[in-house]
Protein backbone atom coordinates (compact mmCIF):
# COMPACT_ATOMS: atom_id res chain seq x y z
CA UNK A 1 0.00 0.00 0.00
CA UNK A 2 1.30 3.16 -0.85
CA UNK A 3 1.03 6.28 1.44
CA UNK A 4 0.51 10.02 0.15
CA UNK A 5 1.10 13.51 1.88
CA UNK A 6 -2.14 14.68 3.34
CA UNK A 7 -3.58 17.56 1.06
CA UNK A 8 -1.98 16.01 -2.43
CA UNK A 9 -5.57 15.26 -3.17
CA UNK A 10 -7.98 18.16 -4.77
CA UNK A 11 -12.12 17.62 -5.89
CA UNK A 12 -12.96 18.43 -9.45
CA UNK A 13 -15.69 20.68 -10.02
CA UNK A 14 -19.12 20.15 -12.31
CA UNK A 15 -19.26 22.75 -13.95
CA UNK A 16 -19.36 22.62 -18.38
CA UNK A 17 -15.88 23.44 -19.75
CA UNK A 18 -15.72 26.72 -21.54
CA UNK A 19 -12.09 26.59 -21.73
CA UNK A 20 -10.58 24.73 -25.32
CA UNK A 21 -7.27 24.15 -23.23
CA UNK A 22 -9.34 22.02 -20.43
CA UNK A 23 -11.40 20.21 -22.96
CA UNK A 24 -10.12 16.18 -22.44
CA UNK A 25 -13.18 15.02 -24.99
CA UNK A 26 -12.38 17.25 -27.83
CA UNK A 27 -15.86 19.23 -27.82
CA UNK A 28 -14.17 22.68 -28.85
CA UNK A 29 -13.68 20.67 -32.56
CA UNK A 30 -17.74 19.37 -32.77
CA UNK A 31 -18.77 23.57 -31.28
CA UNK A 32 -16.99 25.07 -33.64
CA UNK A 33 -18.95 23.08 -36.78
CA UNK A 34 -21.64 23.78 -35.30
CA UNK A 35 -21.58 26.96 -34.78
CA UNK A 36 -20.57 27.52 -38.56
CA UNK A 37 -23.90 25.62 -39.12
CA UNK A 38 -25.67 27.68 -37.23
CA UNK A 39 -24.38 30.93 -38.16
CA UNK A 40 -24.59 29.94 -41.74
CA UNK A 41 -28.47 29.33 -41.45
CA UNK A 42 -29.24 32.18 -40.40
CA UNK A 43 -31.12 33.41 -43.11
CA UNK A 44 -33.58 30.26 -42.60
CA UNK A 45 -33.99 31.32 -38.47
CA UNK A 46 -36.67 30.54 -37.03
CA UNK A 47 -35.53 26.61 -36.39
CA UNK A 48 -34.38 24.94 -33.27
CA UNK A 49 -30.95 22.49 -33.13
CA UNK A 50 -31.13 19.83 -30.35
CA UNK A 51 -28.22 18.70 -28.65
CA UNK A 52 -29.04 14.96 -27.80
CA UNK A 53 -27.55 13.46 -25.16
CA UNK A 54 -28.03 11.46 -21.91
CA UNK A 55 -27.01 12.69 -18.38
CA UNK A 56 -23.36 13.78 -18.03
CA UNK A 57 -22.33 13.53 -21.42
CA UNK A 58 -21.19 16.80 -21.88
CA UNK A 59 -24.05 18.54 -23.26
CA UNK A 60 -23.63 21.37 -21.13
CA UNK A 61 -20.10 21.54 -21.59
CA UNK A 62 -20.80 21.55 -25.80
CA UNK A 63 -23.60 24.23 -25.28
CA UNK A 64 -21.46 26.12 -23.30
CA UNK A 65 -18.44 25.96 -25.94
CA UNK A 66 -20.82 26.59 -28.77
CA UNK A 67 -22.47 29.76 -27.05
CA UNK A 68 -18.57 31.53 -26.62
CA UNK A 69 -18.07 30.72 -30.09
CA UNK A 70 -21.15 32.34 -31.54
CA UNK A 71 -20.83 35.40 -29.12
CA UNK A 72 -17.74 36.07 -31.17
CA UNK A 73 -19.35 36.56 -34.57
CA UNK A 74 -20.54 39.77 -35.77
CA UNK A 75 -24.80 40.53 -35.77
CA UNK A 76 -25.08 37.38 -32.96
CA UNK A 77 -26.47 37.37 -29.44
CA UNK A 78 -26.76 34.22 -27.50
CA UNK A 79 -29.03 33.66 -24.46
CA UNK A 80 -28.79 31.36 -22.09
CA UNK A 81 -31.95 29.97 -20.38
CA UNK A 82 -31.85 26.71 -17.61
CA UNK A 83 -35.16 25.04 -17.83
CA UNK A 84 -34.30 23.07 -14.65
CA UNK A 85 -34.83 26.50 -12.66
CA UNK A 86 -37.90 27.47 -14.33
CA UNK A 87 -41.68 26.32 -13.39
CA UNK A 88 -44.95 26.92 -14.35
CA UNK A 89 -45.18 30.33 -16.63
CA UNK A 90 -41.96 31.64 -15.43
CA UNK A 91 -40.54 29.39 -18.22
CA UNK A 92 -42.64 31.82 -20.65
CA UNK A 93 -41.94 34.73 -19.08
CA UNK A 94 -38.53 34.31 -18.28
CA UNK A 95 -37.78 33.74 -22.05
CA UNK A 96 -39.74 36.63 -23.42
CA UNK A 97 -37.65 38.91 -20.79
CA UNK A 98 -34.07 37.14 -22.06
CA UNK A 99 -34.99 37.37 -25.57
CA UNK A 100 -36.33 41.19 -25.45
CA UNK A 101 -33.26 42.08 -22.77
CA UNK A 102 -30.66 41.62 -26.21
CA UNK A 103 -32.74 43.87 -28.25
CA UNK A 104 -31.74 47.51 -28.67
CA UNK A 105 -34.04 49.34 -25.82
CA UNK A 106 -35.01 52.00 -28.40
CA UNK A 107 -36.14 49.58 -30.48
CA UNK A 108 -38.18 47.52 -27.89
CA UNK A 109 -40.04 51.55 -26.97
CA UNK A 110 -40.77 52.46 -30.21
CA UNK A 111 -42.47 48.99 -30.83
CA UNK A 112 -44.38 49.37 -27.69
CA UNK A 113 -45.40 52.94 -28.78
CA UNK A 114 -46.63 51.61 -32.07
CA UNK A 115 -48.73 48.70 -30.96
CA UNK A 116 -49.87 51.29 -28.18
CA UNK A 117 -51.21 53.72 -30.87
CA UNK A 118 -52.97 50.92 -32.74
CA UNK A 119 -54.71 49.55 -29.74
CA UNK A 120 -52.82 45.64 -30.30
CA UNK A 121 -51.77 46.18 -26.49
CA UNK A 122 -54.86 47.40 -24.36
CA UNK A 123 -56.43 47.03 -21.13
CA UNK A 124 -54.21 47.81 -18.18
CA UNK A 125 -51.37 48.40 -20.53
CA UNK A 126 -53.03 51.46 -21.99
CA UNK A 127 -51.83 53.44 -19.10
CA UNK A 128 -50.74 57.16 -21.06
CA UNK A 129 -49.27 58.82 -24.10
CA UNK A 130 -45.73 58.74 -21.89
CA UNK A 131 -46.09 55.44 -21.00
CA UNK A 132 -42.80 54.61 -23.05
CA UNK A 133 -41.15 57.92 -22.73
CA UNK A 134 -38.70 56.33 -20.51
CA UNK A 135 -36.35 53.35 -20.05
CA UNK A 136 -38.41 53.09 -16.21
CA UNK A 137 -41.64 53.57 -17.29
CA UNK A 138 -40.88 50.68 -20.17
CA UNK A 139 -40.00 48.19 -17.35
CA UNK A 140 -42.84 49.16 -15.61
CA UNK A 141 -45.23 48.55 -18.80
CA UNK A 142 -43.34 45.65 -19.71
CA UNK A 143 -43.96 44.26 -15.65
CA UNK A 144 -47.51 44.42 -15.74
CA UNK A 145 -47.04 42.56 -18.80
CA UNK A 146 -45.29 39.54 -17.52
CA UNK A 147 -47.62 39.55 -14.53
CA UNK A 148 -50.53 39.48 -16.79
CA UNK A 149 -49.56 36.51 -18.54
CA UNK A 150 -50.17 34.23 -15.85
CA UNK A 151 -53.62 34.79 -15.76
CA UNK A 152 -54.67 36.16 -19.12
CA UNK A 153 -54.46 34.69 -22.76
CA UNK A 154 -54.79 37.68 -24.67
CA UNK A 155 -51.04 39.17 -22.57
CA UNK A 156 -49.12 36.18 -24.06
CA UNK A 157 -50.28 37.08 -27.80
CA UNK A 158 -49.51 40.50 -26.93
CA UNK A 159 -46.07 39.67 -26.03
CA UNK A 160 -45.22 37.83 -28.65
CA UNK A 161 -46.69 40.89 -30.79
CA UNK A 162 -44.01 42.88 -29.28
CA UNK A 163 -41.33 41.13 -29.97
CA UNK A 164 -42.79 40.19 -33.48
CA UNK A 165 -42.98 44.07 -33.86
CA UNK A 166 -39.42 44.37 -32.21
CA UNK A 167 -37.83 42.02 -34.18
CA UNK A 168 -38.76 43.47 -37.48
CA UNK A 169 -36.26 46.30 -37.16
CA UNK A 170 -33.72 44.03 -37.85
CA UNK A 171 -35.30 42.58 -40.87
CA UNK A 172 -33.36 43.83 -44.18
CA UNK A 173 -36.13 45.57 -46.29
CA UNK A 174 -34.12 44.34 -49.34
CA UNK A 175 -33.69 41.12 -48.94
CA UNK A 176 -36.77 40.12 -46.01
CA UNK A 177 -33.91 38.62 -44.15
CA UNK A 178 -33.30 39.37 -40.48
CA UNK A 179 -29.46 41.34 -40.29
CA UNK A 180 -29.23 39.62 -36.73
CA UNK A 181 -29.69 36.98 -35.02
CA UNK A 182 -30.34 35.83 -31.11
CA UNK A 183 -29.61 32.17 -30.37
CA UNK A 184 -31.40 31.20 -27.15
CA UNK A 185 -29.40 28.06 -25.45
CA UNK A 186 -32.38 25.82 -23.29
CA UNK A 187 -30.33 23.72 -21.01
CA UNK A 188 -31.92 20.73 -18.74
CA UNK A 189 -35.13 20.80 -20.14
CA UNK A 190 -35.39 17.04 -19.76
CA UNK A 191 -34.86 17.45 -16.17
CA UNK A 192 -37.49 19.90 -14.97
CA UNK A 193 -40.79 19.02 -14.77
CA UNK A 194 -43.58 17.85 -17.65
CA UNK A 195 -45.60 21.35 -17.10
CA UNK A 196 -42.19 23.11 -17.66
CA UNK A 197 -41.24 21.38 -20.27
CA UNK A 198 -44.91 21.76 -22.03
CA UNK A 199 -44.56 25.22 -21.48
CA UNK A 200 -41.04 25.92 -22.96
CA UNK A 201 -41.92 23.75 -26.05
CA UNK A 202 -45.38 25.89 -26.29
CA UNK A 203 -43.11 29.15 -26.27
CA UNK A 204 -40.45 27.97 -28.82
CA UNK A 205 -43.24 26.90 -31.16
CA UNK A 206 -46.20 29.71 -30.32
CA UNK A 207 -44.37 32.58 -28.92
CA UNK A 208 -40.64 33.04 -30.51
CA UNK A 209 -41.42 31.46 -33.54
CA UNK A 210 -40.06 34.36 -35.27
CA UNK A 211 -37.55 35.06 -37.76
CA UNK A 212 -34.23 35.89 -36.18
CA UNK A 213 -34.55 33.32 -33.43
CA UNK A 214 -32.81 30.23 -32.98
CA UNK A 215 -32.79 27.78 -30.28
CA UNK A 216 -30.40 24.95 -29.38
CA UNK A 217 -32.04 22.74 -26.86
CA UNK A 218 -29.94 20.43 -24.58
CA UNK A 219 -31.85 17.42 -23.40
CA UNK A 220 -32.40 13.40 -23.65
CA UNK A 221 -34.93 13.10 -26.40
CA UNK A 222 -36.13 9.79 -25.27
CA UNK A 223 -36.75 11.18 -21.88
CA UNK A 224 -38.72 13.95 -23.07
CA UNK A 225 -40.37 11.75 -25.59
CA UNK A 226 -42.18 10.01 -22.81
CA UNK A 227 -43.52 13.78 -21.56
CA UNK A 228 -47.41 13.33 -20.75
CA UNK A 229 -48.61 15.76 -23.37
CA UNK A 230 -52.22 16.85 -23.15
CA UNK A 231 -54.35 15.40 -26.09
CA UNK A 232 -51.66 12.71 -26.81
CA UNK A 233 -52.90 9.43 -26.74
CA UNK A 234 -49.64 7.32 -28.07
CA UNK A 235 -45.73 8.02 -27.49
CA UNK A 236 -46.03 8.22 -31.73
CA UNK A 237 -47.76 11.42 -30.92
CA UNK A 238 -45.63 13.03 -28.45
CA UNK A 239 -42.72 11.87 -30.89
CA UNK A 240 -44.77 13.90 -33.86
CA UNK A 241 -45.16 16.81 -31.67
CA UNK A 242 -41.35 17.34 -30.64
CA UNK A 243 -40.38 16.95 -34.66
CA UNK A 244 -42.80 19.74 -35.70
CA UNK A 245 -40.30 21.84 -32.48
CA UNK A 246 -36.91 20.66 -33.41
CA UNK A 247 -35.62 20.98 -36.84
CA UNK A 248 -32.63 18.88 -36.17
CA UNK A 249 -31.20 17.12 -33.69
CA UNK A 250 -27.38 16.28 -32.98
CA UNK A 251 -26.55 13.10 -30.48
CA UNK A 252 -23.61 13.43 -28.38
CA UNK A 253 -21.67 10.26 -29.95
CA UNK A 254 -20.20 7.15 -28.03
CA UNK A 255 -16.26 8.64 -27.46
CA UNK A 256 -13.63 6.47 -28.21
CA UNK A 257 -12.01 4.58 -25.96
CA UNK A 258 -8.20 6.22 -26.33
CA UNK A 259 -10.30 9.34 -25.87
CA UNK A 260 -12.05 7.96 -22.92
CA UNK A 261 -9.04 7.11 -21.58
CA UNK A 262 -6.94 10.72 -22.15
CA UNK A 263 -10.39 12.04 -20.10
CA UNK A 264 -9.87 9.82 -16.63
CA UNK A 265 -6.28 10.60 -16.89
CA UNK A 266 -6.66 14.24 -17.18
CA UNK A 267 -9.14 13.90 -14.53
CA UNK A 268 -6.93 11.92 -12.59
CA UNK A 269 -4.16 14.45 -12.59
CA UNK A 270 -6.31 17.53 -12.24
CA UNK A 271 -7.56 15.94 -8.86
CA UNK A 272 -3.84 14.36 -7.93
CA UNK A 273 -5.16 10.88 -8.25
CA UNK A 274 -3.03 9.88 -11.30
CA UNK A 275 -0.08 7.73 -10.04
CA UNK A 276 -3.03 5.53 -8.41
CA UNK A 277 -4.47 4.87 -11.92
CA UNK A 278 -3.02 2.31 -13.53
CA UNK A 279 -3.97 1.78 -17.05
CA UNK A 280 -6.18 -1.10 -16.53
CA UNK A 281 -8.14 0.70 -14.27
CA UNK A 282 -8.17 3.38 -16.56
CA UNK A 283 -9.54 1.14 -19.00
CA UNK A 284 -12.01 -0.43 -16.73
CA UNK A 285 -13.11 2.61 -15.52
CA UNK A 286 -13.83 4.03 -18.77
CA UNK A 287 -15.80 0.67 -19.49
CA UNK A 288 -17.94 0.69 -16.34
CA UNK A 289 -18.95 4.34 -16.20
CA UNK A 290 -19.50 4.38 -20.15
CA UNK A 291 -17.29 7.40 -20.55
CA UNK A 292 -19.44 9.77 -18.60
CA UNK A 293 -17.68 12.57 -17.51
CA UNK A 294 -19.72 12.89 -14.34
CA UNK A 295 -19.80 9.43 -13.17
CA UNK A 296 -15.85 9.65 -13.76
CA UNK A 297 -15.68 12.64 -11.60
CA UNK A 298 -17.77 11.19 -8.81
CA UNK A 299 -15.85 8.60 -8.20
CA UNK A 300 -12.61 10.66 -8.15
CA UNK A 301 -14.10 12.99 -5.65
CA UNK A 302 -15.44 10.22 -3.30
CA UNK A 303 -11.41 9.08 -3.19
CA UNK A 304 -10.39 12.84 -2.62
CA UNK A 305 -13.07 13.53 -0.04
CA UNK A 306 -13.02 9.96 1.96
CA UNK A 307 -9.22 10.42 2.22
CA UNK A 308 -9.56 13.42 4.17
CA UNK A 309 -12.49 12.40 6.11
CA UNK A 310 -11.00 9.53 7.38
CA UNK A 311 -7.27 10.09 7.94
CA UNK A 312 -6.31 6.70 9.01
CA UNK A 313 -6.67 5.30 5.37
CA UNK A 314 -3.06 7.59 5.26
CA UNK A 315 -1.82 4.51 7.71
CA UNK A 316 -3.49 2.25 5.54
CA UNK A 317 -2.90 3.18 1.88
CA UNK A 318 -4.33 5.54 -0.97
CA UNK A 319 -4.03 2.55 -2.85
CA UNK A 320 -6.50 0.55 -1.09
CA UNK A 321 -8.82 3.07 -0.54
CA UNK A 322 -8.71 3.73 -4.34
CA UNK A 323 -9.94 0.24 -4.96
CA UNK A 324 -12.15 0.12 -2.26
CA UNK A 325 -14.08 3.47 -3.91
CA UNK A 326 -14.14 1.57 -6.97
CA UNK A 327 -15.86 -1.38 -5.37
CA UNK A 328 -18.35 0.23 -4.16
CA UNK A 329 -19.37 2.77 -7.65
CA UNK A 330 -19.10 0.10 -9.80
CA UNK A 331 -19.78 -3.03 -8.05
CA UNK A 332 -22.50 -2.21 -5.44
CA UNK A 333 -23.24 -5.86 -4.79
CA UNK A 334 -20.10 -6.55 -3.74
CA UNK A 335 -19.39 -4.03 -1.44
CA UNK A 336 -22.59 -5.03 0.45
CA UNK A 337 -21.74 -8.52 0.35
CA UNK A 338 -18.00 -7.86 1.72
CA UNK A 339 -19.66 -5.27 4.37
CA UNK A 340 -22.48 -8.29 5.13
CA UNK A 341 -20.28 -11.25 6.05
CA UNK A 342 -16.76 -12.37 7.56
CA UNK A 343 -13.93 -13.87 6.06
CA UNK A 344 -12.39 -13.29 2.46
CA UNK A 345 -15.59 -12.82 0.54
CA UNK A 346 -13.91 -11.60 -2.33
CA UNK A 347 -11.50 -15.01 -2.56
CA UNK A 348 -15.60 -16.59 -2.49
CA UNK A 349 -16.41 -14.71 -5.38
CA UNK A 350 -13.01 -15.58 -7.06
CA UNK A 351 -13.24 -19.77 -6.34
CA UNK A 352 -17.27 -19.44 -7.18
CA UNK A 353 -15.54 -18.37 -10.51
CA UNK A 354 -13.60 -21.24 -10.62
CA UNK A 355 -16.02 -23.68 -9.50
CA UNK A 356 -18.52 -22.27 -12.03
CA UNK A 357 -15.87 -22.90 -15.09
CA UNK A 358 -14.92 -26.38 -13.75
CA UNK A 359 -18.28 -27.40 -13.73
CA UNK A 360 -19.42 -25.81 -17.33
CA UNK A 361 -16.39 -26.86 -18.68
CA UNK A 362 -16.53 -30.49 -17.64
CA UNK A 363 -14.44 -32.62 -20.40
CA UNK A 364 -12.87 -30.10 -21.80
CA UNK A 365 -9.91 -30.18 -19.57
CA UNK A 366 -9.95 -27.25 -17.13
CA UNK A 367 -6.68 -26.29 -15.63
CA UNK A 368 -5.48 -28.42 -12.40
CA UNK A 369 -6.03 -25.26 -10.29
CA UNK A 370 -9.75 -24.88 -11.48
CA UNK A 371 -10.56 -28.11 -10.99
CA UNK A 372 -8.98 -27.91 -7.09
CA UNK A 373 -10.51 -24.77 -6.20
CA UNK A 374 -13.81 -26.05 -8.07
CA UNK A 375 -13.60 -28.97 -5.34
CA UNK A 376 -12.94 -27.09 -2.43
CA UNK A 377 -15.48 -24.42 -2.70
CA UNK A 378 -18.40 -27.26 -3.67
CA UNK A 379 -17.81 -28.74 -0.30
CA UNK A 380 -17.47 -25.72 1.25
CA UNK A 381 -21.81 -24.54 0.48
CA UNK A 382 -22.52 -28.27 1.16
CA UNK A 383 -22.91 -29.23 -3.02
CA UNK A 384 -22.09 -33.05 -3.67
CA UNK A 385 -19.33 -33.61 -6.00
CA UNK A 386 -19.60 -34.91 -9.65
CA UNK A 387 -16.62 -37.79 -10.58
CA UNK A 388 -15.35 -37.85 -13.87
CA UNK A 389 -17.41 -40.78 -15.15
CA UNK A 390 -20.70 -38.66 -14.12
CA UNK A 391 -22.87 -38.11 -17.12
CA UNK A 392 -23.76 -34.09 -17.76
CA UNK A 393 -26.59 -34.16 -16.01
CA UNK A 394 -25.44 -34.97 -12.74
CA UNK A 395 -22.69 -31.53 -13.49
CA UNK A 396 -25.28 -29.67 -14.27
CA UNK A 397 -27.63 -30.15 -11.20
CA UNK A 398 -24.42 -30.08 -9.31
CA UNK A 399 -23.81 -26.28 -10.67
CA UNK A 400 -27.47 -25.51 -10.16
CA UNK A 401 -27.72 -26.72 -6.80
CA UNK A 402 -24.14 -24.34 -6.03
CA UNK A 403 -25.99 -21.17 -7.71
CA UNK A 404 -28.74 -22.00 -5.00
CA UNK A 405 -26.61 -21.17 -2.67
CA UNK A 406 -24.42 -18.88 -3.43
CA UNK A 407 -25.18 -15.05 -2.88
CA UNK A 408 -27.11 -13.85 -6.18
CA UNK A 409 -24.60 -11.25 -6.92
CA UNK A 410 -21.75 -13.96 -7.89
CA UNK A 411 -24.08 -15.40 -10.49
CA UNK A 412 -24.20 -11.38 -11.95
CA UNK A 413 -20.56 -10.92 -11.46
CA UNK A 414 -19.25 -14.32 -12.60
CA UNK A 415 -18.69 -13.44 -16.32
CA UNK A 416 -17.59 -9.66 -15.28
CA UNK A 417 -13.68 -9.64 -16.31
CA UNK A 418 -13.55 -6.29 -15.34
CA UNK A 419 -14.65 -7.12 -12.23
CA UNK A 420 -12.11 -10.38 -12.26
CA UNK A 421 -9.49 -7.65 -12.77
CA UNK A 422 -9.76 -5.45 -9.67
CA UNK A 423 -10.40 -8.19 -7.39
CA UNK A 424 -7.32 -10.12 -8.34
CA UNK A 425 -5.51 -6.59 -8.04
CA UNK A 426 -6.77 -6.37 -4.31
CA UNK A 427 -3.30 -8.78 -4.21
CA UNK A 428 -2.78 -12.05 -2.25
CA UNK A 429 -5.33 -13.61 0.61
CA UNK A 430 -3.87 -11.88 3.51
CA UNK A 431 -3.80 -8.49 1.79
CA UNK A 432 -7.74 -8.23 0.75
CA UNK A 433 -8.55 -9.64 4.39
CA UNK A 434 -6.96 -6.91 5.27
CA UNK A 435 -8.44 -4.69 3.28
CA UNK A 436 -11.82 -6.06 3.81
CA UNK A 437 -11.61 -6.20 7.29
CA UNK A 438 -10.60 -2.20 7.25
CA UNK A 439 -13.82 -1.82 5.27
CA UNK A 440 -16.26 -3.67 7.78
CA UNK A 441 -15.12 -1.72 10.82
CA UNK A 442 -15.35 1.48 8.92
CA UNK A 443 -17.53 1.50 5.85
CA UNK A 444 -16.63 4.64 3.38
CA UNK A 445 -18.76 7.08 4.39
CA UNK A 446 -19.38 8.76 1.05
CA UNK A 447 -21.51 6.78 -1.29
CA UNK A 448 -22.19 6.59 -5.33
CA UNK A 449 -24.43 8.85 -6.34
CA UNK A 450 -28.22 7.85 -6.44
CA UNK A 451 -28.53 8.84 -9.87
CA UNK A 452 -25.99 6.48 -11.54
CA UNK A 453 -28.29 3.36 -11.89
CA UNK A 454 -30.79 5.81 -13.73
CA UNK A 455 -29.01 7.61 -15.64
CA UNK A 456 -28.24 4.34 -17.38
CA UNK A 457 -31.59 4.85 -18.86
CA UNK A 458 -33.89 7.82 -19.18
CA UNK A 459 -37.34 6.23 -18.36
CA UNK A 460 -39.93 8.29 -16.10
CA UNK A 461 -41.23 6.29 -13.20
CA UNK A 462 -45.21 8.42 -12.87
CA UNK A 463 -46.89 5.75 -11.94
CA UNK A 464 -44.97 3.95 -9.89
CA UNK A 465 -46.31 4.03 -6.20
CA UNK A 466 -44.06 2.01 -4.30
CA UNK A 467 -44.31 0.94 -0.83
CA UNK A 468 -41.06 -0.36 0.77
CA UNK A 469 -40.32 -2.19 3.86
CA UNK A 470 -37.49 -2.90 5.61
CA UNK A 471 -36.58 -2.41 9.40
CA UNK A 472 -33.37 -0.06 8.01
CA UNK A 473 -35.06 1.81 5.70
CA UNK A 474 -31.71 4.38 5.55
CA UNK A 475 -29.98 1.31 3.99
CA UNK A 476 -31.77 1.56 1.17
CA UNK A 477 -31.94 5.19 0.70
CA UNK A 478 -29.72 5.83 -2.40
CA UNK A 479 -32.05 3.31 -4.45
CA UNK A 480 -34.82 5.13 -3.25
CA UNK A 481 -33.74 8.35 -3.47
CA UNK A 482 -33.34 7.59 -7.29
CA UNK A 483 -37.00 5.72 -7.83
CA UNK A 484 -37.82 9.53 -6.35
CA UNK A 485 -35.58 11.38 -8.70
CA UNK A 486 -37.28 9.54 -11.84
CA UNK A 487 -41.06 10.34 -10.57
CA UNK A 488 -41.71 7.56 -8.29
CA UNK A 489 -43.43 7.89 -5.35
CA UNK A 490 -42.10 5.49 -2.57
CA UNK A 491 -43.43 5.42 0.83
CA UNK A 492 -41.01 3.77 3.77
CA UNK A 493 -42.73 1.56 6.76
CA UNK A 494 -40.32 -0.40 9.19
CA UNK A 495 -42.79 -2.98 9.41
CA UNK A 496 -45.98 -4.86 8.38
CA UNK A 497 -47.97 -3.49 11.23
CA UNK A 498 -47.30 0.27 9.74
CA UNK A 499 -47.95 -0.77 6.23
CA UNK A 500 -51.13 -1.72 6.97
CA UNK A 501 -51.73 1.28 7.97
CA UNK A 502 -50.77 2.91 4.62
CA UNK A 503 -52.19 0.48 2.31
CA UNK A 504 -55.98 2.59 2.46
CA UNK A 505 -53.99 5.93 2.38
CA UNK A 506 -51.06 5.34 -0.11
CA UNK A 507 -52.92 2.65 -2.06
CA UNK A 508 -49.37 0.95 -3.66
CA UNK A 509 -49.01 -1.09 -7.04
CA UNK A 510 -45.92 -2.84 -5.84
CA UNK A 511 -44.52 -3.31 -2.66
CA UNK A 512 -40.66 -4.36 -2.11
CA UNK A 513 -39.80 -5.94 1.83
CA UNK A 514 -37.19 -7.76 3.15
CA UNK A 515 -37.11 -10.85 5.06
CA UNK A 516 -36.21 -10.51 8.96
CA UNK A 517 -36.84 -8.12 10.94
CA UNK A 518 -36.57 -7.17 14.90
CA UNK A 519 -39.44 -6.05 16.61
CA UNK A 520 -42.03 -7.43 14.34
CA UNK A 521 -44.57 -10.22 14.82
CA UNK A 522 -44.13 -11.17 10.88
CA UNK A 523 -41.27 -12.27 8.91
CA UNK A 524 -41.61 -11.04 5.34
CA UNK A 525 -43.50 -14.25 4.10
CA UNK A 526 -46.04 -13.71 6.89
CA UNK A 527 -45.91 -10.09 6.26
CA UNK A 528 -47.28 -10.55 2.69
CA UNK A 529 -49.89 -12.56 3.60
CA UNK A 530 -51.34 -10.38 5.47
CA UNK A 531 -50.81 -7.44 3.29
CA UNK A 532 -52.60 -9.46 0.81
CA UNK A 533 -55.17 -10.61 2.96
CA UNK A 534 -55.88 -6.88 3.76
CA UNK A 535 -56.22 -6.31 0.31
CA UNK A 536 -52.93 -5.93 -1.70
CA UNK A 537 -52.53 -7.91 -4.46
CA UNK A 538 -50.01 -5.96 -6.77
CA UNK A 539 -46.64 -7.30 -7.65
CA UNK A 540 -43.88 -7.87 -4.31
CA UNK A 541 -39.98 -8.58 -4.21
CA UNK A 542 -38.40 -9.17 -1.88
CA UNK A 543 -34.70 -7.80 -1.59
CA UNK A 544 -32.79 -10.11 0.85
CA UNK A 545 -28.65 -10.86 1.41
CA UNK A 546 -29.05 -14.17 1.37
CA UNK A 547 -31.55 -16.41 -1.73
CA UNK A 548 -31.10 -19.79 -1.71
CA UNK A 549 -33.83 -22.67 -2.80
CA UNK A 550 -35.92 -22.61 0.25
CA UNK A 551 -36.39 -18.75 0.19
CA UNK A 552 -37.12 -19.00 -3.21
CA UNK A 553 -39.76 -21.07 -2.48
CA UNK A 554 -41.04 -19.29 0.02
CA UNK A 555 -41.12 -16.32 -2.03
CA UNK A 556 -42.88 -18.25 -4.69
CA UNK A 557 -45.60 -19.29 -2.26
CA UNK A 558 -46.38 -15.92 -1.79
CA UNK A 559 -46.65 -14.70 -5.45
CA UNK A 560 -43.36 -12.93 -5.00
CA UNK A 561 -39.76 -13.00 -6.60
CA UNK A 562 -36.75 -12.50 -4.73
CA UNK A 563 -33.17 -11.18 -5.01
CA UNK A 564 -30.44 -10.23 -3.29
CA UNK A 565 -29.09 -7.90 -6.29
CA UNK A 566 -29.23 -4.26 -6.18
CA UNK A 567 -29.48 -4.10 -9.51
CA UNK A 568 -32.21 -6.76 -10.18
CA UNK A 569 -34.17 -4.38 -7.66
CA UNK A 570 -33.76 -1.68 -10.37
CA UNK A 571 -34.93 -3.88 -13.49
CA UNK A 572 -37.86 -4.87 -11.40
CA UNK A 573 -39.19 -1.23 -10.83
CA UNK A 574 -38.08 -0.43 -14.01
CA UNK A 575 -40.61 -3.60 -15.65
CA UNK A 576 -43.66 -2.67 -12.89
CA UNK A 577 -43.14 1.11 -14.20
CA UNK A 578 -43.56 -0.16 -17.87
CA UNK A 579 -46.53 -1.99 -17.43
CA UNK A 580 -48.38 1.21 -15.70
CA UNK A 581 -47.03 3.50 -19.01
Amino acid sequence: MVAVDEGEFVLLNDLPVEDELADLLGTSMVAGELANLIYGSRASTPFVLAVDGRWGTGKSTLMKQLSDNLARRPDVETVWFNAWTASGVSALTGMLKLVLGKLDRNVVRRAFRQLRDNEVLGGSLRIGAGVAASFFRLDRALDQLWAQMSVDARAREQARDLLAQSLGAWVDEQTGQPRHTIVVFVDDLDRCGETTAIEICEAIKLYLDLPGIAFVLGCDLSVLSRISLPGAETGSHVREYLEKIVQVSYQIPVAPEATVATMIQGYAARSGTGHLLTEPLVALIGRQCAGNPRRVKRLLNSFVAEYQLDPRWREFGADGLMKSVLLQHLYPDLYREILRTTGDTVGDLLAYRSARYWLLNHGRQPSDEDVETGRHHLASYGVLQPSEDDPIEVWERALGQLEGRVPEAWRLLAGNEDCRMLIRDLGPEEERLRLQHRLRRRPLSTTPTPIDTSAVDGSRYEGLRLLWIDDSPADNELMINSLAARGAQVRTSTGTRQAMDLLPLFQPNALISDLGRADDEYTGFDGLRALRQAGYAGPALFFTSVVDDGRREGAEAVGAEITASSVRVNEWTEAQAATLS
